[in-house]
Formats: structure tokens, sequence, C-alpha cells
């Protein structure tokens, strides 16, 4: 068991929100008490006394045998102890890809004392079970059934029932298997300032049709307060900043701008849309952040790419001329991928992330493997020494990409750096299309 100033020590914000769907698809959902008093400032913590109480946790005080573990929970301003004791074994029967059936054993613990609920917690949230899944198996809806049509009696996947097995998340429900009535939002900026939404089934509200889905199904967008687009600027962020906080994903445009397709004419909008919010949302929280990533400036990362000899592949597509149109892509989007130099630009690679801070930071978390791709194979082929003279950045690319995005509006404009200049290529219909070679783009 590793101490709490260790553990402490290696975890951060993302660390500690990652995988929180998987670790709470059973736990209860709540809603918030907004008049609960606030607890009283967090005292100073001695990390060393918080490890020997819970070593001490580890040990039954009655018959002074040692237990499985122990939890500190922090609560309302305090933090609470609990041992940790074994429950009873749940046995299951794994197949083997050779047949075989393997017998596994689980024994699961349970807390021996259960703290208060904390003073902000409020009523339970309603739910009923998902339609589209069985708990206990892998049956998932068949593709058949997708736009909610009745099961096809001649598919060749579930013949007619409707459910298939899959090894997929469901849907419908994101394998939580429920589906709420309200559903809780957080935005937080991770620093000091959070808006808490409780967006309800029922509730009603004034939501325009804004346009018609080709299968004849309404599309409506709510007010402002359900468009977390709304909420980033309050927080002092942008609405392309927006991610998911377990595990950063980009949020979907639908619930930056507030639009919700309804199943049919009339349906409950405020519903539908908690619906999809709530989508493999662990006890109805959705935790989301409003702030922009960490990561390195582009031009840095081209001195970098440069320096090994490398290609830093940046693609581009302007859709701004999309903004107000729900069933269509807007803004601009981007990638950036560090590539062997002589890698060539293929037609399918397109951008998909809301912001150039965003492609950046996810070239950065793949940087390692990248590179390490871009060894030679061939032991003989001598490998490049970092930063062995690479020629002069005539300065930052991104305002030359912006400009090169803007002209070629709504086509994928892909450039690839390299130390003997860079090569503009353009994404058609038909395929790619080279636009220029140059030393930079101030040449193009």
């Amino acid at each position: 068991m590793s101490g709490p100033s260790e553990a402490l020590a290696r975890t951060d914000v993302a660390g500690a929100l990652t995988g929180l769907a998987e670790r709470g698809l059973t736990a209860p959902a709540r809603l918030l008490r907004p008049d609960s008093p606030r607890p009283p400032g967090a005292p100073a913590i001695d990390v060393d006394q918080l490890e020997r109480r819970l070593l001490a946790d580890c040990v039954d005080p009655a018959g002074g045998e040692e237990l499985p573990g122990a939890q500190a929970l922090w609560r309302d301003g305090r933090w609470w102890h609990t041992t940790l004791r074994p429950g009873e074994a749940i046995e299951t029967l794994a197949e083997q890809p050779t047949g075989q059936v393997v017998r596994r054993v689980r024994v699961p613990l349970h807390r021996g004392y259960e703290p208060p609920d904390p003073s902000w917690l409020g009523a339970p949230v309603e739910w009923r079970p998902c339609p589209d899944c069985r708990p206990h198996n892998r049956l998932r809806a068949c593709d058949c059934r997708l736009g909610d049509r009745p099961a096809d009696s001649d598919c060749p996947h579930c013949c007619g029932a409707g459910l298939r097995a899959s090894a997929l998340r469901c849907y419908t429900c994101g394998d939580t298997h429920r589906l709420y009535q309200a559903v809780l939002v957080t935005v937080t900026d991770l620093r000091h300032r959070v808006v808490h939404l409780t967006w309800q089934a029922g509730t009603p509200e004034v939501a325009p049709l804004v346009a018609t889905q080709p299968n004849g199904r309404p599309v409506v967008q709510l007010p402002d307060r359900y468009r977390l687009g709304s909420w980033a600027a309050v927080l002092g962020a942008r609405p392309e900043d927006l991610r998911d906080a377990d595990g950063g994903h980009d949020l979907d445009r639908n619930l930056r701008d507030g639009y919700v397709t309804l199943p049919w004419a009339g349906a409950d909008p405020v519903g539908e849309y908690a619906r999809s919010a709530g989508r493999g949302a662990a006890a109805g929280r959705l935790i989301v952040v409003a702030a922009p990533p960490d990561a390195p400036p582009l031009a840095e990362l081209l001195r970098l790419a440069l320096g090994l000899d490398v290609a830093l592949v940046v693609t581009v597509c302007d859709l701004r001329h999309n903004t107000g149109d729900p069933l269509l892509a807007d803004g601009l989007r981007w990638s950036v991928e560090v590539k062997p130099r002589d890698a060539p630009v293929l037609p399918d690679d397109l951008p998909y992330r809301p912001s150039l801070a965003a492609a950046l930071a996810w070239c950065r978390e793949g940087l390692t493997d990248a590179v390490a791709s871009a060894v030679p194979a061939d032991p003989a082929v001598p490998i490049p020494v970092p930063w062995s003279g690479p020629r002069d950045l005539a300065g930052d690319p991104e305002p030359d990409l912006l400009r090169l995005a803007a002209r070629h509006a709504g086509q994928a404009v892909t450039v690839r750096f390299t130390r003997a200049g860079c090569a503009v290529h353009r994404h058609d219909d038909d395929g790619l299309r080279l636009l220029a070679q140059a030393l930079d783009l101030r040449g193009v």
C-alpha cells in the first residue's frame, strides 16, 4: 500500500477524473441542494498523520487481525475514516478463445463504516431501465434498429429480435443501464470558478425549430442556460475549449449550442437533451472543463520536428461559414501530427480537433511514439542529431495557416513542414492536390 502523500503527489486533476464513468456506473444519482451551507475553510492537513491513521485502520481493533485495507473520504471539510472488510465472494465463468471455461472468484470490499451524506446532497434522481441493452450479458440494440426503426425480421445479425451480442457500449445509455430524468452538469475552469446546472425532464421551455433532419425529425434549440458555450464565456473560456473532464474528449456541438433532435414533433426537448447529455455519465453527473488545454506553441513543436529531421503535418479546415446550421460542422478543425520525413500526405488525413491548442495537446501526448516510429528501420541509416542546425523559423505559422484555410473554405488544407521547406496540399472530393511548395508559408 502506498502512502497518501505519495499517492497525492502522483495524482493530478486529469488523472483523478479519468475513468470516472467506469468507476461509477452503478453509483446512485442525486441532485445538489443549492441552499446548503458552505463547509468551513479546509484546515491544514498533516498528510503523515493521515497515513498513520489509515495504516491503523487496516487492523481490526477487536481481534487484532489484519484487514484488506482502509479508506479516508473528504466530505464537508473533514476526513472520514473507515475500514474495508471482505464481502461475499462472487463467482464468474469466462469463456476463453479456445472454448474452455475459466472460473474466476472476486471478493468485493465493503466499508465498515459509512460516513453521513454530504450536506449539499439532494434528492435522488428518478430513472428507468434502458430498453436497448441487457445488464448481465453483451446484448445491445441491433444496427437494424438505428433511427428508432422496428427490428428487421430479415436482419442477419439479430433475426428480428432487435438485440445482438456486441463488445461495444450501449449507444442509448453508455452501459449505465439507466436513463435518468435529470442530469447535473458541472462546468469549471479547474481553478476557482464553477457552475452547477440541473437539466430536468418535463421542464417547460421555449425551443424554436431550427432545422429538420433528412429523416424528418425536428431539430430545436434550447435557451442560453442550456448552451454550454454560453457558460464557457462566463468562465472566461472559448466554446471550443470545452471538453469532458473524464478523458478530455471534445464536447459535442449539440451541448455547446443547445441543439437537440426530437424523436417526434411535440416531444419533451429538455428530457431528450438531458438524456443525451447524461449518456454514459456516472450517477447522471457530467463534469465539463472550460479551459484551454495545456499545449506547447506551434512554433516550438515545429522547431523540435525540424531539429529531429522529421515532418510536422498540420491540417486545418475552415467551416466557419456553417455557423448557425445545426446539421453541419462549423468553426475551425485542426490536426497536428509528427510523421517520418518521407511519409506521404494521405487523402483521408482530415482534421477533427476544435482548436489548434487541442490538436497540439493531442500531438504532444503521442509525441514519444511518433518520434520512435520515425526512426529508420535500416540500422545502416544514421539518425540525425537533435538540434543539429535546423533553419531559423520565420515566426508563428498560425496566421498563414488561417489565411490558407480561409482561402479554401470548406476544404481541408494540409501543410507538411520539413527541413527542405513546406508543401501545401488541398483535400478535394477526387483526392489530394498539391498546391504549392516553398521555403516557408509566406511565399505561398
